[in-house]
């Protein structure tokens, strides 16, 4: 992987854990991991029947509609309701057609998008090619898009107007991939330039709104309170949601909770899993899907005393992952077994069912603390040491796993001193070789099957990676994925490369996270697949 690649794959890091800690709309993952519980005992499948109107709380806020300025997950997922990308995502991760066509590429360095017909904005006017390079020259400048250029990939040289009907983008070096970043779940929403220059400062704002191909169109907007949205009955696609979407800003638990139970929202996108019981009140539905975040230990082989395998091994040894999840999660996540989740993995193992299988056995630790002690006793702290593990604000479960391992580490030893740091300090701090033993907290914001390998196990050494771990023939084979085409072949690499980091006790996983929606009586949820937040997804509520 290239060093810019390396880059995005940590800025997206950073975009997924800051908004995920904020507790905004959240990326669910469904395909082969879904699980429902109602309060009063009924099935939770749905009529399929349209809503006339549904009201959707939100665990955060977005101060404006526009991608460009503010680029958090939410944004993202707001967004994707009313604006386009060249292409788009299925509900599996999947790139198809959006307002492109059709695409080629000969080279996997020029591409050319042929876009459809007779597209209109909200306002009526046309969709031109004009305006797409407009969007995507936009979206690269760092002054007028401060928040979506840094997700940008770097080896993009430009774009132009090739026809009446077509695009062509240059890229600098060859991806074989690069079909999806022109996605508004990568990062291109396209607008009209005329409307753009009109509104100037108001782009995006509560006096400007915003303008879009989408199925849905902005109607009103309150970045203290909320946003609503109306079906565009002129879009391109077929769009069988609400007539009518608000999601309503409410970031404090107890408050969203209290909108639920009175009525003021018909479902709720975040619901806490430390009081999840609250939200099973009779005819309501809880349903539970993989998120396909990552929760694991990194060690830093560079500080001392974690230079040692045998102190890595020993505390890996003593994380007691099946009674962190059963217990402190209870039950709402899975014992990872290895770094990308298997919803993650998918993309290049054919099915999750087939990428369970596949990690399984890549040599995680299962807890055992008469081999943590054997391992401590062969290290060159045989009579234990001190040391120090951070957890960020925002994440409960995390302080209390920390806590958890704390308790066994102390039987053999070794006394960790556990301590809640802000969010801004937690990442600040990721890699910065002073911690020998830090939590890694990573939520996917893209459908690349190995984003999270591909920072973790870009093993060149300090600051490539957050262990600034280094193993050149790792290092090796990650660089290498980006010139394959051949999915068994990339997929092989990941499994090994990831083996060859848990062997080594550079990682030890912990979980793979899960998320929860809760409706009400009348309203249901659909599970469409693992991407559903990057496609249209008001239309996964629907009548009971």
């Amino acid at each position: 992987m290239s060093v810019l690649d390396q880059n995005l794959s940590r800025r997206s890091f950073v975009r997924g854990i800051g908004t995920a800690a904020a507790l905004s709309l959240i990326t669910l993952a469904g395909c082969g991991s879904t699980d429902t519980q109602s309060g009063s005992g009924a099935a939770a499948s749905g009529s399929g029947r349209a809503l006339s109107k549904v009201t959707l709380g939100s665990g955060s806020a977005i101060s404006t509609l526009s991608v460009n300025q503010e680029a958090g997950s939410a944004n993202y997922q707001i967004a994707a309701l009313f604006q386009e990308g060249l292409t788009g995502l299925d509900a599996n991760g999947k790139t198809v057609p959006a307002l492109a066509r059709k695409w080629h590429t000969d080279d996997n360095l020029t591409w050319v998008f042929d876009l459809r017909d007779n597209v209109t904005f909200h306002d009526g006017t046309k969709l031109t090619a004009d305006d797409v390079v407009f969007s995507i020259q936009t979206a690269m400048d760092p002054t007028l898009s401060p928040g979506l250029s840094t997700y940008w990939p770097d080896y993009v040289e430009g774009a132009q107007k090739t026809g009446d009907n077509q695009v062509t983008i240059t890229l600098t070096s060859p991806h074989a991939d690069f079909a999806s970043e022109v996605s508004n779940a990568a990062g291109l929403f396209v607008t009209s330039k005329a409307f753009w220059d009109k509104a100037g400062s108001d782009y995006g704002s509560s006096k400007g709104l915003i303008l879009g191909t989408g199925p849905y169109q902005v109607t009103e907007f309150d970045s203290s309170s909320h946003v609503t949205l109306k079906r565009f009955n002129g879009w391109w696609g077929k769009n069988k949601g609400p007539k009518t979407v608000r999601i309503d800003f409410i970031p404090e638990d107890s408050t969203r909770l209290l909108a639920f139970q009175d009525g003021s929202i018909d479902a709720s996108l975040t619901v806490p899993v430390a009081n999840v019981d609250e939200w099973k009140q009779d005819g309501s539905t809880i349903s539970t899907y993989s998120d396909r975040s990552y929760y694991g230990l990194t060690f830093d082989p560079t500080v001392q005393p974690f230079d040692d395998i045998h102190v890595r091994r020993a505390v890996a040894y003593a994380l007691d992952k099946k009674k962190i999840v059963s217990g402190i999660l209870k039950g709402y996540a899975t014992v990872a077994t290895g770094i990308d989740a298997p919803e993650q993995l998918a993309g290049w193992a054919g099915s999750v069912k087939r990428a369970r299988k596949l990690v399984k056995d890549l040599g995680a630790l299962d807890f055992d603390l008469k081999k943590a002690k054997a391992e401590l006793k062969q290290s060159s702290q045989a009579d234990g040491f001190s040391t120090t593990l951070t957890y960020p604000t925002g994440y409960a479960a995390v302080g209390q796993a920390s806590l958890a391992l704390a308790q066994q580490l102390k039987k053999i030893g070794i006394t960790v001193d556990v301590k809640e740091i802000t969010l801004d300090q937690w990442l600040s701090e990721v890699g910065n070789g002073k911690q020998g033993v830090a939590w890694m907290i990573y939520n996917p914001t893209t459908a690349n099957p190995n984003e999270i390998t591909s920072w973790l196990l870009e093993a060149s050494g300090a600051g490539a990676n957050p262990a600034n771990w280094t193993d050149e023939d790792v290092a090796a084979k990650t660089e290498s994925l980006g010139t394959l085409t051949d999915d068994k072949e990339r997929l092989d690499i990941v499994l090994e490369t990831t083996k060859t980091a848990i062997e080594q006790a550079i990682y030890a996983p912990a979980w793979w996270g899960q998320a929860l929606v809760a409706t009400k009586e009348g309203v249901a949820f659909k599970n469409s697949g693992t991407y559903w937040l990057a496609t249209p997804w008001a239309s996964e509520f629907t009548r009971a």
